[in-house]
């Protein structure tokens, strides 16, 4: 099963693993679903424990096909350390389907630390950044506490226009002397407002999942299988594969890093057998 799985995490047709190991295509698929549930859990456990300083956080969507019409996937990463923090695959592009990756950021996030956050112009990533990243403030008083966004919140949004070719970069929330300095420190360089880094991910997310590509007969079956095979593919991403512009230098010699390592969730890269053998907590799973 180890083996079979690590086949289809790196791209290994369906029907060449059916007929090199005789394997039913059914059983593939619910090998698939019960790795996929493993793995959300895993992520969860892991990313989504209030730890992360997560610096600038890059978030976008992308449509694919399946059997049962174009769905949505939202996602959001941490520029600095690459890892990606949680995706939601749904029917429509909706408030719904951002608002859960940006809980997950949130509760994967550090209480008030710096963050900036580099969406498109879709208005729902505003909405619900702005909803979720507030503190209460006590004053004393009876009531219902004032909800205060976080005193080092920033949004910035790249709008790219189709007539003219013009993309414009515009601050929607926040000190923008602040939000370029968090580009200068997570990116290593001083650069513009950009969703460079997510979109590049998600050119990754299409290469690794083929119900993905824009033009393939690998059309995902529905949203449920779609997300299990989403989040398997998330953990390999971050615990298993290394990235090559996360390593480092260490006694003359280059260490490879996975955006596990580099967020300080893990201190070696995973093999699939380690992904599927981690046990979550008991409480974990309940939730």
């Amino acid at each position: 099963m180890i083996l079979v799985l690590t086949l289809l995490l790196f791209g290994c047709p369906v029907p060449a693993i059916v007929m090199a190991f005789k394997i039913d295509e059914r059983t593939l698929a619910d090998w698939l679903d019960k790795a996929g549930e493993h793995a959300q859990r895993v992520q969860e456990h892991l990313v989504c424990q209030g730890q992360l300083d997560l610096g600038q956080v890059q978030a976008d969507e992308l449509w694919c096909r399946t059997q049962r019409g174009v769905m949505w996937l939202a996602t959001a990463m941490s520029v600095a350390s690459r890892l990606l923090i949680w995706g939601k695959v749904a029917s429509g592009r909706t408030d719904e389907m951002v608002g859960e990756v940006v809980q997950h950021v949130h509760r994967a996030a550090r209480l008030q630390s710096p963050i900036l956050w580099a969406t498109d112009g879709f208005s729902a990533w505003k909405t619900q950044i702005l909803r979720f990243f507030r503190s209460t403030v006590q004053n004393g008083r009876r009531g219902r506490p004032r909800l205060v966004e976080w005193a080092e919140l920033h949004i910035v949004q790249v709008v790219k226009r189709t007539y003219g070719e013009r993309i414009e970069r515009r601050l929607a929330f926040g000190d923008l002397f602040e939000a370029l300095h968090l580009i200068a420190v997570t990116q290593g360089k001083r650069g513009t407002v950009n969703t460079a880094f997510i979109e590049r991910l998600n050119a990754t997310l299409r290469t690794w999942m083929p119900a993905l590509t824009r033009r393939s007969r690998h059309a995902g079956s529905d949203q449920r299988r779609l997300e299990h095979q989403f989040f398997l593919t998330v953990a390999a991403y971050n615990f298993v594969r290394p990235h090559r512009s996360l390593r480092i230098q260490v006694d003359g010699r280059w260490v490879e890093r996975t955006p596990g390592m580099a967020a300080g969730l893990t201190e070696h890269p995973w093999t699939i057998e380690e992904l599927l053998r981690f046990r979550v907590p008991s409480a974990q799973k309940a939730a």
